[in-house]
């Protein structure tokens, strides 16, 4: 079995030693108090981008993976924000034919229940471990509620509970937490983390304070609603092109069952420059702006209408055509709140947020200052559907990645619900033509490969995001996470062995491609993430990513390691040099 950065914690664990005993529900469809008795439960806190990584690899059942196949039942809440995931332990002990033999024999229940919080996204895999402080997750033991149970091809079962913070959440400092960057990107004056954060720029790692484990490197793009993926199509390709969406060729490449409008080929682009300049803040606004602008947030962009984005002597907006023009040419931009890893990356990539002493912050509204939490300062909350201002884009701040996808699956479709979490109600117009409004966003690529959702990713510099790419150099929008935990508060060695055993799972290169099959399969080419290269796992000597256990060999790191040399999302990722076999490796120059 290939496990990573572990050392003496867990080499000599054996597998644990409980009898099998099946998982039981209560009346309310939660555990019962037997189950619960023979539970082993952790809270992780951070990354709505690397959920899914979470989930599918809980449920990959085979000797790399923590939970018996079959075995995983999901809990959640209406918007996806507050998860649980309670399974039996794949061990010899539970009936295992593939047992994870790396399962502490110190642990000694026969399940495990791990409690996923993805509302306030990566920040609240950092701050609140850096300096340990308790926060919200989804209750399963006193929960008063009825959760509903329906069946699953994924699951054992996926259970849907009402969730409120005063009567169905449970306070908890995390067991551990992820990021989606290192947590010294997190800092007040970047507005990666809120005002009244302390400290305001996380420290480097010590054994008496917090430690970091290196995660895997993860996948980013840029999006845009389907209709203004139409629109930019219209304009960079030729009517005589079956990739504009006016040519009656529109609909399959020949031989492939893709559809033309999701190819590679088709896909349409925005340089790196035009993107900065969408996303960036300016700091010094100007009279009406300044009333709109919610403290942390300085700045306004100053794209604010599609007209600006020009196509000859005409603009985007004017020269589209009829079924994909929206009801106005305002910019709409679904963003994250303050403490989102998927935010503080873009920041890092395209604005040198962080990284750069004159970098420039990503744009703002008055929606979010931060995602709230009981106690915490700094935070201010608008309606986030407001009136369209004259001057500047409406920026919608959103808790999580399926918040995003909410917002832009709604402006698509021009909607005027009240309910969920975006709900604009009919702040643009009655439902229909009125309300379309055209927005871009940011999202993690184990997002929409089924093309469910109303949005598209785009190229980035005439380059698409795969695996591929990202792997030869030419796609830049990617980053590696964390997994980091308190020595102050994971103290008990047979849980911090099972803790490490969960991170060595999520970081194998089988269990990495066991998810992108399922989540990153994209009909423009594999994408999702890869693991971080090392000595255990070196990548591919061509260059070449190996989908069955994808490997990058490029790193964020100087070498893979829990100190102040670990992941450094602000270095350029350059060959992993520091194993002394590694001085043949290969690059990719061919795309």
């Amino acid at each position: 079995m290939k496990k990573i950065l572990l050392g003496a914690a867990i080499s000599a664990a054996l597998f644990g030693g409980a009898a099998q005993a099946a998982i039981t529900f209560n009346a309310n469809n939660l555990p019962d108090a037997a189950t619960l008795a023979d539970t082993t439960t952790v809270y992780l806190s951070g990354s709505s981008a690397q959920s899914d990584l979470i989930e599918r690899g809980l449920t990959v059942g085979t000797n790399e993976g923590v939970c018996r196949a079959g075995t995983v039942h999901k809990f959640q809440e209406s918007t996806g924000n507050q998860l649980a995931y309670i399974c039996e332990l794949n061990t010899a002990a539970n009936g295992s034919l593939t047992p994870d033999t790396s399962i502490p024999a110190s642990i000694t229940t026969s399940n495990l229940l791990v409690y996923k919080r993805n509302a306030g996204g990566s920040g609240k895999g950092v701050v609140p471990i850096v300096a340990p402080a308790q926060i919200e997750f989804l209750n399963l033991t006193t929960n008063p509620s009825v959760c509903t149970s329906a069946s699953s091809s994924v699951f054992a079962s996926v259970k849907t509970c009402a969730y409120n913070v005063s009567t169905n959440a449970e306070f908890h400092v995390p067991t551990f937490g992820i990021s989606d960057v290192n947590p010294q990107i997190f800092t007040v004056v970047s507005e990666n983390a809120p005002v009244g954060t302390l400290p305001a720029t996380p420290p480097n790692p010590t054994p008496t304070t917090y430690q970091i484990v290196p995660g895997p490197a993860v996948t980013f793009g840029v999006v845009a609603t389907t209709k203004l993926r139409n629109a930019l199509q219209e304009a960079q390709f030729p009517a005589s092109s079956v990739c504009n969406p006016t040519n009656a060729g529109y609909t399959d490449l020949s031989g492939t069952q893709v559809d033309t409008a999701d190819s590679e080929a088709c896909m349409p682009n925005l340089n790196k420059g035009t993107i900065s300049a969408l996303f960036a803040a300016y700091p010094t606004p100007v009279a009406p702006l300044a009333a709109n602008i919610s403290a942390p947030a300085l700045g306004a962009g100053k794209i604010n209408q599609w007209t600006q984005f020009k196509v000859g002597a005409s603009d985007l907006y004017t020269q589209v055509s009829a079924a994909n023009k929206p009801g106005s040419a305002k910019v709409h931009i679904c963003s994250r709140t303050v403490g989102s890893g998927t935010k503080a990356q873009f920041g890092v990539k395209f604005l040198d947020n962080v990284c750069g002493t004159n970098g420039s912050k990503v744009v703002q509204h008055a929606d979010h200052s931060a995602i709230g939490e009981s106690g915490q300062t700094g935070y201010k909350a608008g309606p986030i559907a407001n009136v369209e201002k004259l001057l500047r884009p409406m920026v919608h701040a959103m808790a999580s990645g399926g918040d995003l996808a909410e917002c832009l699956n709604e402006l698509d479709a021009g909607s005027a619900n009240t309910a969920g979490n975006f709900a604009p109600g009919t702040a643009y117009g009655a439902a229909g033509a009125t309300a379309v409004r055209w927005a871009v966003g940011f999202q993690s690529l184990d997002k929409n490969a089924n093309l469910a959702n109303a949005y598209r990713f785009v190229k980035i510099d005439g380059v698409a995001p795969t695996l591929a790419n990202v792997a030869n150099g030419s796609y830049p929008d990617w980053v590696e996470g964390t997994f980091q935990y308190n020595t102050t508060v994971l103290t008990d060695a047979a849980l911090k062995a099972m803790v490490l055993e969960l991170v060595s799972s999520f970081t194998t290169p089988s269990v990495i491609s066991y998810v992108n099959t399922n989540t990153g399969t994209h009909t423009f080419g594999a994408s999702g993430i890869m693991a971080i290269p090392n000595s255990t796992h070196p990548a591919a000597a061509t260059g070449k990513v190996n989908l069955a256990a994808p490997v990058n060999p490029l790193s964020h790191a100087i070498f893979p390691g829990t100190s102040g040399s670990a992941t450094n999302d602000c270095r350029t990722p350059i060959i992993y040099s520091n194993n002394p076999a590694n001085n043949t490796q290969g690059l990719q120059i061919v795309q």
